[in-house]
């Protein structure tokens, strides 16, 4: 599909997009505090900002935006019609980005969950269980002893 609107349109309209506080990230809070779950949001004390922390299990949750994580484009092989060159590139950055936060946060002795935007929109109790369930088995792991190793 070609763009309808002029270059300096389509900059303005980008530009108002929003990168924190989107619909998708209000309706996981919405129903992670329904879950009784405690957790910050945009922590900046943490690598990456995740868009949800749970210090105390280390678990660090994103919700990527399907348009600007570049879901079509990975999953199907659909770029943006115009400019699509740009949008590629834009895409593989933004994963390579992702890896580097998922990689660096791991290493730190963070779980990483990440969950499609359309997804929490499209259920957000589903998402919600997902979070969950992430941190009861954080917390069976931290609460199961370390076998000790042969020797």
């Amino acid at each position: 599909m070609t763009d309808t609107f002029d270059g300096e349109t389509r900059r303005r309209i980008m530009r108002s997009v929003r990168t924190s506080d989107t619909e998708p990230e209000q309706r996981l809070e919405a129903e992670l505090k329904r879950l009784g779950l405690r957790f910050r949001r945009n922590d900046r004390g943490v690598f990456g900002v995740p868009d949800f922390v749970f210090r105390k299990d280390r678990l660090a949750v994103f919700v990527d935006g399907d348009f600007w994580h570049g879901r079509d484009w990975f999953e199907n092989g659909l770029a943006p019609a115009s400019n699509s060159e740009f949008w590629i590139a834009k895409f593989e950055r933004n994963r390579m980005r992702d890896r580097l936060v998922d990689v660096t946060l791991r290493s730190s002795g963070w779980s990483v969950l990440r969950l499609w935007g359309s997804d929490v929109k499209r259920s957000p109790e589903a998402c919600g269980s997902k979070v969950r369930a992430r941190l009861r088995r954080l917390a069976r792991t931290r609460r199961s002893p370390r076998k000790p190793s042969a020797e």
